[in-house]
Order: structure tokens, then sequence, then C-alpha cells
């Protein structure tokens, strides 16, 4: 029997299309146990950008009966390389009470339309819930605290600037924001963030 060598790169989908190893194979090491029966059978050789998360891997691989090894920075560094720009643009959504249901409809047909054009790579949205506690510095016994008003972020990735600035311009999608606005309680607004990690 012949086994495969795959390369899995175990750093986030955004931190891999800026730059990865030509060829590997992206799986995020919190995804890894949703792909160990794919990898079982395979030589399978572990990289991250400090070795941290790599190291994790393939001890959590090992475990599930998965070859998997380590490779070092310096072998990483004399690999080719491939990847493209990406840039994530966040907006802040506060919602009127009562109006979440219809917003967030609207919000997931703009999504379906944002797909296929030109420049954009994909996209994440949270509602916030309640407050953390600890990330808050809150003392006391932790119970809920309603986030009110209901409150969006909507993360949209972008091979550029340029593409996203584009995006805006198209006529449907200024016609579905300004159809988002009716729903909202604070004006919203957008920031561009280079994604780090």
């Amino acid at each position: 029997m012949i086994q495969l060598n795959l390369i899995v790169d175990v750093r986030s989908r955004e931190e891999y299309f800026k730059n990865h190893v030509k060829g590997s194979l992206n799986i995020p090491l919190f995804d890894l146990e949703y792909y160990t029966d794919f990898l079982k059978g395979k030589n399978v050789r572990v990289y991250c950008d400090t070795g941290s998360r790599a190291t994790r891997a393939v001890e959590y691989l090992n475990t599930r009966g998965v070859k998997a090894a380590f490779i070092s920075q310096e072998e990483v560094a004399k690999y080719d390389k491939e990847g493209k720009p990406i840039l994530c643009a966040i907006n802040y959504l506060s919602v009127k009470p009562g109006l979440e249901s219809e917003f967030e409809k609207q919000t997931e047909t703009l999504c379906r339309v944002t797909i296929g054009m030109k420049g954009f790579l994909g996209s994440k949205i949270f509602r916030m819930t309640t407050i953390s506690y600890g990330g808050s510095g809150l003392q006391g016994t932790y119970k809920d605290i309603a986030v009110k008003p209901t409150k969006y972020v909507m993360l949209t990735y972008w091979a550029s600037k340029k593409a996203h600035e584009e995006f805006h311009k198209q006529p449907t999608i200024v016609k579905g924001f300004t159809e988002l606005l009716k729903y909202l309680s604070i004006m919203p607004y957008e920031e561009y963030g280079e994604i780090m990690r």
C-alpha cells in the first residue's frame, strides 16, 4: 500500500491564504478532529509559524492513530511558498429591539449577493449575546447580561481595499446596505483590519 505524504498547515485559514508552503493543505489546529479519518494511512507533516500549534497538532494526531511529524521552522524556510494579499473589513452594527430577525434575513440576502463579487474572499457574522465577566473585568458571580441593543459584527475578507471599495459602488450592494439602515439603532461604521493571526 502506498502512503501519501501530506504537508498540513495548522494555522488559520486567513494566515494560510496570506502565505503558505506550496502544495500544503490547510487544516486549522482546532478543526483536526474532523479530519482524523481522512488523515489516517497518510504520512502527515505538520507546520505553523512558530511551532507551537504544530507541536500540539502532532501530539493530537499521534494519539489518534495518525502518523504525524513536526516540520521545523528551519525546514519550512526552505520550501517554496505561495499566497495572496487578504484584508478584513469589519462592520459594527446595532439593531433596533424587535427587528433582529428581519435584519438577519436582509443580511443573509446581502451575503448571498456578495458571493462571486470580484475580490471577495469570504465572511463571518457574529451576534453579540452576553457580556463576559472575565474578559470585561467584572466582579461577582457570573450571570447573563444581555447586550442591548443587539449588536452584530460582520467580517468580510477581501483581496484588496480597492476590491472592497468597488464592491460598495455596485448598485445591488448600495441598495442592500440602504435597506439595512431601517433596522439599525446607531449608524454603522466599518474599519479595515490587518490579519495578524
